[in-house]
């Protein structure tokens, strides 16, 4: 009886035909921030908003490392996000924070460009593009390298730039969770 108990536990365990794939652990380190204007956002800890983006694109498929983690793990090795450019490294944070895949990131734009009709501000916009690598740990295997852009319409800068901002990392992790 005990044996025909564990055979069928055993065949209920068992995937069907067509299953999930294995839940994927990635991390996001902090960005780099080759722009004038990123500082008024923080752009480079805005990793913090793609790690929430990533959990809840792919909340099925993906489990996502917390930021902090990210962040002790390159802190205790020196490493600052420009560091990660080196696969040997990205791999090196990835392991040592238990992900299958770190991600990457670099500003390479972000502007609010203002429109003055009869010396009065009207609205502005705002671009933000920003170049995504997902690092492969186990392999340093590039998986996607691609360029995300968003843009923000409004008043204040700060609110605009951090608006077209976050449409491209939404962008990104709609990208990224279907992998």
């Amino acid at each position: 009886m005990r044996l025909l108990a564990g055979a069928v536990l055993a065949l209920l365990t068992l995937a069907p035909p067509g299953a999930a794939q294995a839940l994927r652990v990635v991390a996001v380190a902090d960005f780099v921030d080759e722009t004038v204007d990123g500082y008024q956002i923080g752009a480079v800890r805005l990793s913090a908003d793609l790690q929430a983006y990533l959990a809840a694109q792919g909340r099925d498929r993906l489990r996502v490392v917390a930021v902090d983690e990210v962040r002790a793990a390159m802190r205790a090795r020196g490493y600052a996000p420009a560091d990660l450019v080196s696969p040997t490294k990205a791999a090196e944070i990835a392991q040592a924070v238990g992900a299958d895949w770190l991600i990457t990131g670099r500003w390479v734009h972000l502007d609010v460009d203002r429109e003055r009709q009869a010396g009065v501000r009207v609205s502005a916009l705002a671009q933000a593009v920003i170049e995504i690598r997902v690092l492969q740990a186990s392999t340093r295997r590039t998986l996607l390298s691609d360029t995300f852009s968003g843009i923000g319409i409004g008043i204040t800068n700060a609110f605009l730039l951090r608006q077209a901002a976050r449409v491209a990392l939404q962008r990104a992790a709609v990208r990224i969770s279907n992998l």
